[in-house]
């Protein structure tokens, strides 16, 4: 099954849906979503921009937390350093904490993202599918 991932337009938030084959795979789509909608807003697909590598590292005490915290981290990056997020080259999930290697270009992406939210976030397995929902503040 191919990941796949969906925008849901709400008055100052952004609602996240992600389907994936994996938990791994709901974790890596949440970057790609995430990535795309920096690239988006900032204008700036591909550019000729070098591409660069954060050390990226989250804990919490369960997988739909984690998903948020990730989805924080990443979006810290972007208003902090100017890191439009592209793909993982590494992405760990052990227990409670995710370790990544994530790979990008620096981009002038909007201060977008306040902040990730714990309302309505969650993240399960349904007819052999993951599944996760995160709303975002913009």
């Amino acid at each position: 099954m191919a990941s796949v991932y969906r925008w849901v337009d709400h008055t100052g938030e952004l609602e996240l849906e992600l389907e994936a084959a994996t938990e791994h795979g709901v974790f890596e789509e949440a970057l790609a979503a995430l990535g795309g909608l920096l690239a988006e807003r900032a204008g700036e697909e591909e550019t000729g921009a070098e591409l660069t590598r954060h050390e990226v590292s989250a804990s919490a005490p369960d997988r739909a937390t984690l998903l948020a915290e990730w989805l924080s981290e990443l979006a810290y990056l972007a208003e902090s350093e100017g890191f439009v997020p592209a793909r993982a080259e590494r992405l760990e999930l052990t227990g409670k904490a995710l370790e990544a290697t994530v790979v990008g270009r620096r981009a002038s992406p909007s201060s977008l993202v306040k902040a990730v939210t714990y309302h309505r976030l969650g993240i399960w397995e349904q007819d052999e599918t993951w599944r996760a929902r995160v709303i975002l503040d913009v």
